[in-house]
C-alpha cells in the first residue's frame, strides 16, 4: 500500500476552518430533553423498539444542523450554521466570478423531497443481505427525510442565494441527476463552471466524483457516520487536477448540540486507523 504522503501528488494545500455557532434557547431546551431520553434508555425503563440510542443520536444530528428539522414552524435563526454557510457560500461566490470557481456543499441530512420520492419507488433490500445492517441502513437512509415535514436544508440555502443574487441554473442538487447520463452531464457543468454550488450527502457524492477542476470551497454542514466518509468528502477538493492551489474547508458546528460529540467520536475512530495507515513504521499493536 502506498499512502498519500509517499506519493507526492500534485495535489492543492487545504486551509481548514471551524464556524461554531451558538445555540438558540429552543436548541439547549430540545438537548435536554434528549439528554432525559438518553438516562431513560440507560437505566432500561424504555423498550428499545420505542426508544434508543440509534434514534435520540439521529434527534440530535437533526437538532445541531437546525431546529427546523425537528418542527418546520419554529423561528429561523439568523445566526444558525445553515445561514453562517449560506453567507459563506454567497462571499466565496462573488470572489470567484473571474474564474468561475465552483463549490461543493456535503449535509446527509434533510435532503431534497426528489430523494424522498425516488426511494419510495426503490424496493427495499439494496445489496445487503444481512437483515440487521439492512434496518441499520435503513434507518440511517430515512434519517431527516419526512415526507410529512415540508421543510429541507436543501430547498431552504437555494432559495436564500438565490435571494442573494445567484442565478438558479448555477446552484445544482446531486439528487435531481439521478441517472449515469445525467451524472457524467451535471459533473461536466461543474467543471466548466456553469454549475458553480453543487449540494449532496457524502453517499452521492463521495468516491468516484471528479469535479474537481475549479473547486475552491468544500462545506460540511453535518458531521458523517464514519471517517472514511470524512475522507472521501475531503477527497473531492484535494485531488490531482484541481486549479487552484490554496482551497477551503469549511466544517459548521452548533455548540452545546451533539455536534461536538459526534466530531470527537470520529476523531476518536480516525485515530487508530491512522497508527496503521501510515507510511512511517506502522505499529506493530495499538490501544484502544
Amino acid at each position: 500500500i502506498k499512502t498519500a504522503d509517499q506519493l507526492h501528488l500534485p495535489r492543492p494545500e487545504a486551509v481548514y476552518h471551524t464556524e461554531v455557532s451558538q445555540p438558540t434557547a429552543i436548541q439547549k431546551e430540545m438537548v435536554q430533553m434528549l439528554s432525559e431520553r438518553a438516562a431513560k434508555v440507560h437505566s432500561g425503563t424504555v423498550d428499545p423498539s420505542n426508544d434508543n440510542m440509534l434514534k435520540i443520536t439521529s434527534d440530535g444530528r437533526k437538532l445541531g444542523l437546525d431546529q427546523r428539522i425537528i418542527n418546520p414552524d419554529l423561528p429561523d435563526d439568523p445566526s444558525s450554521k445553515v445561514n453562517r454557510c449560506v453567507d459563506n457560500i454567497f462571499r466565496i461566490w462573488q470572489d470567484g466570478q473571474a474564474g468561475k470557481l465552483t463549490q461543493l456543499v456535503f449535509c446527509d441530512l434533510s435532503t431534497p423531497k426528489i430523494a424522498a420520492a425516488k426511494r419510495a419507488e426503490k424496493p427495499a433490500g439494496g445489496a445487503l443481505d444481512n437483515p440487521e445492517l439492512h434496518a441499520l441502513e435503513t434507518q440511517l437512509a430515512s434519517d431527516g427525510i419526512t415526507s410529512d415535514v415540508p421543510f429541507s436544508v436543501y430547498d431552504d440555502i437555494r432559495s436564500k442565494l438565490v435571494a442573494l443574487g445567484i442565478p438558479r441554473e448555477q446552484i445544482a442538487y446531486i439528487h435531481e441527476a439521478n441517472t449515469e447520463v445525467r451524472k457524467k452531464e451535471l459533473f461536466a457543468k461543474v467543471r466548466s463552471g456553469q454549475v458553480r454550488v453543487l449540494m449532496g450527502s457524502t453517499f452521492k457524492m463521495g468516491a468516484g466524483m471528479n469535479v474537481q477542476d475549479r473547486l475552491i470551497a468544500l462545506h460540511d454542514l453535518d458531521c458523517p457516520w464514519r471517517p472514511g466518509d470524512l475522507e472521501q468528502r475531503s477527497g473531492r477538493i484535494i485531488r490531482q487536477g484541481n486549479r487552484n492551489k490554496e482551497v477551503h474547508i469549511y466544517r459548521y458546528v452548533t455548540e452545546g448540540t451533539f455536534d461536538a460529540y459526534l466530531w470527537q467520536t470520529i476523531e476518536n475512530k480516525q485515530r487508530f486507523i491512522s497508527q496503521i495507515m501510515t507510511s512511517k513504521s506502522p505499529v506493530r499493536s495499538c490501544e484502544d
